[in-house]
């Protein structure tokens, strides 16, 4: 047992001389850092690229559902369409009229209120959002078209009343 304690010695003292002579153990912890450093930045830049990408095809998708609801464009009422996704009503369409009266809640941007919840809209309005939710969920659950009063904040930051129609169309996959 004294030949290994003598041995173990002998070798710590052999790497100890070594670190201090030439800084070895400095050095490879160095050169660790700088490849470990190299790679992570190699896969920061790829999924920098990914999110590109994806915020590319999300502004596409968005684009085409304009699309595809064209026929909607000239409709003369305020029209939206949202769709379900889990738990929550995501807005997938908005119509020019629609911009028009209640745009100020998102700067006028289309594109900015798609893919977001009453809750997301309607940030400043909790009890606003929270009725759409509610409405919404009561038409998803029963099926049946649901004709309802609604409230909403004008340009000038007065509440005003809606007249509001909803109904659920189920589409297949």
């Amino acid at each position: 047992m004294n030949k290994f304690a003598l041995k173990s010695r002998k070798l710590l003292l052999t790497v100890s001389d070594l670190e201090k002579k030439h800084k070895i153990i400095t050095y490879v912890s160095l050169l660790f850092l700088t490849v470990s450093t190299y790679f992570l930045r190699s896969e920061n830049q790829n999924v920098k690229i990914e999110f590109a990408t994806l915020q590319e095809r999300n502004l596409n998708l968005q684009k085409n559902m304009v699309l595809f609801n064209r026929s909607y464009e000239e409709f003369p009422l305020p029209l939206w369409q949202k769709v379900k996704r889990g738990n929550q009503f995501v807005m997938n369409y908005v119509n020019p009229e629609y911009i028009k009266k209640f745009g100020h809640h998102f700067n006028n941007d289309k594109f900015s209120v798609l893919g977001k919840n009453n809750f997301e809209i309607f940030k400043d309005q909790p009890n606003i959002a929270q009725s759409y939710y509610e409405h919404d969920i009561t038409v998803s659950v029963t099926g049946k078209e649901l004709e309802s009063i609604e409230y909403s904040i004008d340009k000038e930051g007065r509440r005003m009343k809606l007249l509001v129609i909803k109904w659920r169309d189920i589409k297949g996959s």
